[in-house]
């Protein structure tokens, strides 16, 4: 069938080159730089000369794992010299923005892969700088999306063309701090914890750290002292909020197109949390306030002031390894001192985020053979088992995610130890992974951004302002959804 596929991909190529399609991926008009994509040599010889281009975020696990990419690659191709540059992650965004629109004259300027996580690829779709790749997917024999987490695949595209290879398998995580635990003598969570368990938990360790004023940190740092904040996370992350609403029943959108968010289910999802940030016990907060979580995530936990945090395994060589940042130098979790376990099921209907980053092609790419071999090994068994090898990988290759001899389930045994519970990052993950992809089939392109940002709204207003605005601002946050969805209608 793929034969087949690859000479009709030909002759349509051939005559796109004459025609004056519409290429704009988000127009549905076309299939990207058709001009582009006909030169592709879909699996050239090891002996191919060439250059490849790629960004990724100037942060350890990024650089490990675009590290581990290419040094994997380059053992197929030695011949294509790899260029990788590392961009400021708080600006990583707009500089790929400003490369891309200096570009437009010279692709050879642009990058020819890029890091993205997958809540850039509408953005970066209106900024016309992505090439859709099920066409080379459909007619390369050597790759099969069938060994790929459909999941995966669904979040890495738009309208059923896909933006984004997916490096990995990101399911939302509890991760702790065994010292913390142990210090304060609390039993360690489970993966079968109810909203409920969690919330006493939270309550038990509050408690006991504030009394720990002879016990410190690897800072040397009394827990006392330092710790504010029981649980570290973003929860207004589309990762967290939106498996939240969904846990207690609620949802955003409905097969209809019409807006449902404003709920009771919704309701009762944002007062639990909100009742984790604004309830403390011993002078600590159950739960991080929003604006920290969103500015500083994950650096209370890291620092060992907080003794839990929610996130999931791409940032887990982060968490593990001594590195400095931002004039921060970070000591590390390890020797077995770093526990997982499954994210609890808050509201009584298990619903847990899920979702990934990867790597695309630009548009207008200038080294389109080196860039879809370099994508191609990315998903390949060889590609993920480097990857792997940082810790932060599970892998979005299916036939490796229960072999229990996998790579990500055996590697930094002297970090993690042999009870590590690798399975809490796939716990529930066929009947349970969830993302806002979900309701995005029934809300227009234009308006998908907007509406999950409402999402964000919401939690932040409801749970920063009064309780007496809560509704309203539920309200408001619903009737703005309907609003982006009508502009988007026209």
């Amino acid at each position: 069938m793929k034969k087949i596929i690859t000479v009709i991909l030909t002759v349509i190529l051939a005559l796109s080159m004459f025609t004056a399609c519409d290429f704009r991926p988000g127009g549905g008009g076309g299939e990207g730089n058709q001009e582009m994509l006909g030169n592709i040599v879909l699996n050239p010889d090891s002996g191919f000369e060439g250059t490849l281009k790629i960004a990724a975020p100037d942060v350890a696990s990024h650089r490990n794992a675009l590290n581990a990419f290419i040094g994997s690659f380059q053992k197929k191709y030695p011949k294509i010299k790899v260029e990788p540059t590392y961009l400021d992650l708080n600006g990583y965004k707009a500089s790929i923005g400003r490369v891309a629109a200096a570009s437009m004259k010279d692709p050879a300027n642009m990058y020819d892969i890029f890091w993205l996580d997958q809540n850039y690829i509408n953005e970066w779709i209106d900024l016309d700088i992505l090439s859709p790749l099920e066409s080379l997917m459909d007619a390369d024999e050597s790759i099969d999306e069938e060994d790929l987490n459909a999941q995966m695949l669904k979040v890495s595209s738009v309208n059923d063309k896909l933006y984004m290879m997916p490096r990995d398998y990101n399911q939302v995580v509890m991760y702790y701090n065994k010292a913390m635990f142990k210090a304060a003598k609390v039993d360690y969570p489970t993966d079968e914890m109810t909203g409920e368990e969690f919330k006493a938990m939270c309550e038990k360790l509050a408690t006991n750290i504030a009394k720990l004023d002879d016990k410190t940190n690897d800072y040397g740092a009394v827990y006392a002292d330092v710790c504010n904040y029981i649980v570290d996370c973003n929860v207004a992350w589309s990762s967290l909020d939106y498996p939240l609403v969904k846990s207690f029943g609620g949802s955003v959108v409905n097969e209809q197109g019409e807006v449902v968010f404003d709920s009771p289910e919704t309701t009762a999802a944002i007062q639990y949390w909100g009742d984790l940030v604004n309830t403390k016990v011993g002078g600590i907060a159950l739960a991080i306030d929003l604006t920290t979580g969103a500015d500083r995530n994950g650096v209370q936990f890291r620092m060992q002031q907080s003794p839990i945090y929610l996130h999931a395994r791409a940032v887990m060589s982060d968490i593990l390894n001594e590195e400095t940042m931002g004039g921060q130098t970070y000591l590390g979790i390890g020797n077995n001192n770093l526990g997982v376990a499954a994210l609890p099921n808050f509201g009584g209907e298990y619903a847990v985020g899920a979702g990934c980053s990867g790597y695309a092609m630009y548009k207008n790419c200038a080294h389109g053979t080196e860039a879809w071999q370099f994508l191609k090994h990315v998903v390949s068994i060889e590609g993920q088992n480097a990857y792997s090898e940082t810790g932060d990988c599970v892998p979005v290759r299916t036939s490796l995610l229960t072999d229990p001899t996998a790579t990500w389930r055996t590697c930094l045994p002297e970090k993690l130890g042999s009870d590590f519970n690798h399975d809490a990052f796939i716990y529930k993950m066929d009947e349970a992974a969830c993302s806002v992809n979900d309701f995005y089939p029934y809300v227009p392109f234009a308006a998908q951004a907007y509406v999950t940002a409402r999402i964000e709204e919401a939690f932040k207003s409801c749970i920063s302002g009064s309780t007496a605005n809560f509704p309203w601002n539920l309200k408001a946050a619903a009737d703005k959804m309907v609003s982006d969805i009508k502009t988007a209608n026209g």
